[in-house]
């Protein structure tokens, strides 16, 4: 390239890097302000790559700084760079395009070569998925996969970072119509067979590439499957490795997840290596990957329950070994089982609590009643704090009883009957765990042991190892469903003790006591919490407010929000339950992490308490908008001056969600408070506005689902002058959607925009939005969430209520998609959104008229659709004038008796 860097601006910029590490904050501060400076140059990132590249060998640079200094150097400007990326302006890239493979060549100094992988990570997510026709992302692949040819273990790992992010661009033609696609996966492939190949790295790293492609189903990897298989099957023979064998293990769990019919006449040899890599590594995370396989082939509703059964003899003993602690963990264990509900918690001793998910509509997030092993939300005394093999093994053996539960009780109950009363403390933890793991599949097969059962396992709740108290807490709450069905006789011998565990001595003990009241009130009916547990709930709860340290408090108020959200709170809840939440909402000061979690349990108490909680509303929804402006103002501060501290973002997400339960336990009596002087001011939505642009998800999440409900439960002209924004950053979050941890604040800007098209005309804006939201919905290259395709499909016909023509002709005017959109809704239980989907989705078949020839199946799927949760009374003309067209092939199809019956409505 032309461009070569000015020596004196070179030493410039690295004075600034150093001097921005700098421990003197003048120092850093003023490095920070000359940096801002530095970034007006065209030719900044060109210098920041420079630096990355040539920063220990430039002349002038090794007289001025040390070794040290120079590499610190070098790494630095090397995350600037990539963080400037992430930013689009207008540098010039072209020197960083032609030379940043030089920072991959010395393969020794790892810190440079992984920074160099990030940096060229981000110009293919970034600069190349752009603009795809510069020959000098081709050039740069191709130098990636020759530099891995000849053994550079960094290109392959840039190489698998750029796979991860952006394997399905290449998909796509690239500059001289080139599909990429075909070229990588031949050099992966190479990789991974090349005898000459000695770098287990190379080799695991290169089947990773390929676990990310085989998702995409791309027809060239399709047709070298069975080939790709039996090189899979001969390493699995023949490598001992644990990176490979880990990747080994991925590749089993994905292909099984996209292509089972590949697997299924191999699946005995598969089993064996899995159970082989359980019971024999010492990487627990490889055996956790293998563990991972099984739960996948559980879980897979295209492996038939008679292909699994032969197995089940050999797996379920595995699963049941590997659910006892491991020894390291044991001894942990017993050094602290020392009494500790007297000490006060540490701060830093307290996992940060991540707010309770504003759900909406989102199923992919599941509920956490039900946690394989109920401890997934403390650290047990430093053990369990990350998903592990006994947690995998239990989630399995839980999966494996609700599919074959006659086959895992004949194998499993004997041994667990066998080691209940074990004198090793850690045998008897793992025996109760295994019961609570199979207590919802074989329930029926508990049938006769329960009676006796229920009331050794109370027995437990007095053994004098914690651990053992704590799981018997989790098994019991897992035998809730069948104590409440049919056995409500051991319900208050149950409840009670589980209530008398809340004042256990020992603070894990309490934790997973509170869990599992929490989860009776969720399965009892209402009537049953304030007939039989009401009162002693609440005086429960009361003590366990005065005798909590600060981390049991955090769980406490989960549980407080549940209760609340179950039963109506009366006037003596509100005396006993409300002064400790208001006490420590006045005690503790803006900046404390405690709020976090008092503000969701807030939040549940005001949605529950509706009008009852209007005298405590102004001060609740004033402090919590003064911390949300806050946390807003300073970071906005913090961008001139990076001495400002900026509080975290749980601050704002929780201050929003305390907001969003207002307005849903409130309703129309919140728009005061939320928009005083008759709504003219309206500074909330100008904060919104703001939240709506923050980088981290959470947050955008919180202030869509806030959205949402203004515009519900509110008067939606209170949008009037910044619904164009609004719809701006809906269309925006709708296009950037290819980061799966957004995907809750992808479903949330859905639904948000769902309730604006019903309840705000949006003429100017239909078609615009439209267009996202289907190529969303349509699109062919990314696999969609299932909450993300139900809410769009939704979304789709909320917004054709009005404007059913908008999908009337395009992409969506096709019988695959109707077909699609058919299955996204099937599952729908609630009766106003499924109705208000279908409104608007027969009125886009009605106006589409013959332009598509509607199949036998999607007609089937409709009528299906129509019949289950829908009040089509309300859109009734339209449901006859489609009934009417498709009346000759509605006779040829086969029909439940709920579809005639709801046929036959609109006979004659």
């Amino acid at each position: 390239m032309s461009w070569s860097p000015d020596n004196t601006s070179v030493l410039q910029l690295s004075t600034l890097l150093k001097d921005s590490m700098s421990p003197d904050q003048t120092q850093r501060n003023h490095a920070m302000e000359s940096l801002d400076q530095f970034k007006l140059q065209p030719e900044y990132l060109n210098y920041l790559c420079y630096i990355l590249i040539e920063g220990e060998s430039n002349d002038l640079l090794k007289q001025n700084f040390s070794s040290m200094e120079l590499q610190n150097n070098r790494a630095t400007s090397g995350i600037l760079l990539k963080n400037s990326m992430l930013t689009p302006q207008s540098f010039d890239i072209n020197y960083v395009k032609s030379n940043i493979i030089h920072g991959l060549y010395n393969s020794t100094n790892t810190l440079i070569t992984n920074v160099t992988g990030i940096v060229i990570t981000t110009l293919f997510s970034t600069y190349y998925r752009q603009n795809r026709d510069d020959q000098t992302g081709m050039q740069l692949l191709s130098q990636l996969l020759e530099l891995t040819s000849k053994g550079n273990e960094p290109s392959i790992k840039a190489l698998s970072k750029i796979m991860e992010d952006s394997a399905q661009f290449f998909q796509l033609d690239w500059s001289g119509n080139i599909k990429p696609m075909e070229i990588l996966i031949d050099h992966f492939i190479q990789f991974i067979t090349n005898p000459a190949n000695d770098s287990n790295i190379i080799r695991s790293e290169s089947i990773k590439c390929i676990n990310n492609i085989i998702p995409l189903q791309n027809q060239i990897f399709l047709s070298r499957l069975d080939e790709y298989l039996n090189i899979i099957f001969t390493l699995a023979q023949n490598v001992e490795d644990d990176l490979v064998r880990t990747q080994i293990c991925i590749t089993f769990a994905t292909i099984l997840e996209f292509r089972p019919d590949k697997l299924i006449s191999h699946l005995s040899g598969i089993i064996q290596f899995m159970l082989h890599i359980i019971g024999s590594v010492k990487d627990e995370k490889v055996a956790i990957e293998a563990c991972e396989f099984l739960y996948t082939l559980a879980t897979n509703s295209n492996i038939p329950q008679h292909i699994l059964q032969p197995y089940i003899d050999t797996v379920v003993p595995v699963l049941l070994s590997k659910m006892v602690y491991n020894d390291e963990s044991i001894l942990i264990l017993e050094s602290s089982n020392d009494d500790d509900a007297f000490q006060e918690d540490k701060d830093e001793d307290i996992k940060p609590m991540a707010p309770r998910i504003v759900k909406k509509k989102d199923n992919s997030q599941g509920g956490d009643d039900d946690d394989d092993e109920g401890d997934d939300d403390d650290d047990g005394g430093d053990v369990d704090l990350q998903w592990n093999l006994r947690k995998c093994s239990a989630a399995t053996l839980d999966i494996l009883t609700n599919l074959l539960p006659h086959d895992v009780m004949n194998i499993a109950f004997p041994f667990l009957r066998e080691h209940l009363t074990s004198d090793k403390w850690f045998i008897r933890e793992a025996t109760v765990l295994a019961l609570g793991a199979m207590a919802e599949g074989g329930i029926k097969y508990f049938d006769d042991q329960l009676p006796t059962l229920i009331p050794f396992l109370v027995q437990q709740l007095k053994d004098q190892w914690a651990p053992v108290r704590k799981i018997t807490c989790w098994t019991l709450s897992r035998f809730s469903t069948w104590i409440l069905k049919d056995h409500t006789e051991f319900l208050m011998p149950v409840i009670e003790e589980i209530i008398k565990t809340l004042m256990d001595k020992k603070k894990d003990v309490q934790e997973a006591a509170i869990s599992s009241v929490a989860v009776f009130i969720e399965n009892c009916d209402a009537e049953l919490v304030e007939t039989l547990l009401y009162t002693q709930l609440l005086t429960n709860f009361d003590q366990c407010f005065k005798f909590y340290k600060k981390k049991n408090l955090i769980i406490l108020y989960d549980a407080v929000g549940r209760f609340s959200e179950k039963v109506e709170l009366d006037d003596n809840a509100m005396n006993m339950i409300l002064p400790h939440l208001i006490n420590k909402w006045t005690s503790l000061p803006d900046n404390d992490k405690e709020l976090w979690p008092l503000l969701e349990c807030l939040s549940c108490v005001a949605s529950s308490l509706g009008s009852k909680f209007l005298p405590m509303a102004p001060e609740v929804y004033n402090r919590a908008f003064r911390i949300l402006c806050s946390c807003i103002e300073l970071e906005t501060k913090s961008q001139a001056d990076p001495s400002i501290v900026v509080p975290e973002k749980d601050f704002i997400i929780t201050s929003l969600d305390m907001i969003d339960g207002l307005v849903q336990g409130l309703g129309q009596d919140s728009q005061p408070l939320l928009f005083p002087n008759d709504g003219q001011d309206r500074v909330l939505l100008q904060v919104m506005l703001t939240c709506l642009q923050d980088s981290v998800h959470e947050v955008r999440q919180s202030a869509f689902a806030l959205l949402g409900d203004i515009v519900y439960f509110l008067d939606a002209n209170l949008l009037s002058t910044t619904l164009p924004q609004f719809l701006k950053l809906i269309g925006m979050e709708l296009v950037h959607n290819d980061d799966s941890d957004g995907i809750p604040a992808l479903i949330n800007s859905i639904w948000s925009l769902g309730l604006i098209s019903e309840r705000i005309e949006l003429r100017d804006y239909i078609i615009d939005l439209s267009k996202v939201l289907l190529d969303l919905f349509t699109s062919t290259q990314q696999i969609l969430d299932r909450s993300v395709l139900e809410n769009a499909a939704i979304t789709i016909g909320r917004m054709a209520m009005t404007h059913p023509e908008v999908f009337a002709s395009g992409v969506f005017a096709n019988d695959l998609i109707w077909s699609k959109w058919c299955d996204s809704v099937d599952k729908l239980d609630i009766l106003e959104e499924k109705s208000s989907a279908y409104m608007g989705f027969i009125k886009i078949v009605n106006v589409t008229g013959d332009q598509v020839q509607m199949s036998s199946k999607t007609l089937s799927k409709i009528i299906r659709g129509l019949s289950t949760n829908v009040d089509s009374s309300v859109f009734a003309q339209d449901v006859y004038t489609f009934l009417v067209k498709y009346q000759s092939i509605i006779g040829t199809l086969s029909l439940s008796p709920e579809e005639i019956s709801f046929l036959q409505n609109f006979n004659g």
